[in-house]
């Protein structure tokens, strides 16, 4: 019995590290240094065609009241998914007290920047789900972003439901979603500025 118990305990540690090392690591990224974003194709004067969006689970609607970036939509104190309809959404799950989150927050920041630049609807949107995780609170979370200069949209999730949902499995987590309101992509764990990129362009080009 005492044997079985150990191997059961062993069993769980080995899968927690593994899920701590996903949540840590970024991935392949193959993507030239210099990869930028760009507009869309338009198909009155160009012959190749933005790709159709595939079909991929529905989006699950949610309501942030925000942080900060309310000049962005319209002066609203909340968002809520559902009012992005027709917008590429870029969803980025983080908590203050996660590292790899905080590092790559200004690469968000960047893609935000750009998409501004080259006139895209699409949309950052940060997500605090410290609260619901244990990875921190809203005091930590406002103090944090108070040293940053963040300008986009950045909210705080009111419920574990939103976790699930969207199957945070670590930290940090990137969703892609499209204007059919769709999920492309699911990125679990750290990216880097250029794989960010290369997600993005993908799906404003959808």
């Amino acid at each position: 019995m005492l044997a079985t118990r150990k191997r059961t305990v062993l069993g769980i540690v080995v899968l927690l590290v593994g899920i701590l090392a996903a949540a840590c690591s970024s991935g392949s990224d193959t993507t030239s240094a210099s990869a930028a974003l760009s507009a869309p194709p338009a198909s009155s004067d160009s012959t190749t065609a933005a790709a159709p969006a595939p079909d991929g689970p529905l989006a699950k609607d949610f309501t942030l009241p925000l942080y900060n970036g309310a000049e962005f939509l319209d002066g609203a104190n909340e968002v809520t998914l559902s009012g992005l309809e027709g917008r590429p959404i870029i969803v980025n799950f983080w908590a203050p007290l996660c590292p790899p989150c905080r590092a790559e927050m200004p690469d968000f920041q960047e893609l935000w920047e750009e998409l501004q630049t080259i006139g895209s609807d699409a949309i950052v949107l940060g997500v605090d789900v410290g609260p619901v995780t244990g990875l921190g609170d809203r005091e930590q979370a406002i103090e944090f972003l108070d040293t940053i200069d963040l300008t986009y949209p950045t909210g705080l999730a009111t419920s574990a439901d939103i976790v699930r949902d969207y199957k945070v499995l670590g930290m940090p987590t990137t969703v892609w979603i499209h204007r059919n309101g769709t999920v492309m992509r699911t990125w679990t764990g750290a990216i880097t500025g250029d794989k960010l990129r290369e997600v993005t362009q993908e799906l404003i080009n959808q």
